[in-house]
């Protein structure tokens, strides 16, 4: 399923996710994904990680030695265990850095 926003209306992000959904779970050659010319992509898989997809990457050499890399969604959404985002869960932790600046726990 590919997101109803026309291309030029999509975040990068949504683009990104646009080419994983579209291959329902098969590795994409990171090539593909520079041809959206999108500039740091890996900030905005990042991103999308941190909002619960799981995107899976992995490497491997061809035959030239040359270094290849690939990404994929897995279960086409988010996590299967229903966890929250990665950036509610950090942002729940208790800060006991011991820093009155920097530890909440510390500011009464």
């Amino acid at each position: 399923m590919l997101s109803a926003l026309s291309p030029a209306r999509q975040t990068q992000r949504d683009r990104i996710l646009s080419l994983l959904r579209s291959r329902d779970g098969a590795w994409v050659p990171l090539p593909e994904i520079l041809e959206l010319h999108i500039s740091q992509f890996g900030a905005r898989i990042f991103e999308l990680r941190r909002q619960g997809f799981v995107i899976e990457n992995r490497t491997g050499r061809d035959d030239s030695g040359a270094v290849l890399s690939y990404y994929r969604l897995v279960n086409g959404k988010h996590s299967v265990t229903g966890a929250k985002p990665a950036s509610a869960d950090f942002q729940d932790r208790p800060r006991v850095t011991g820093l009155p600046l920097w530890d909440s726990a510390v500011r009464r």
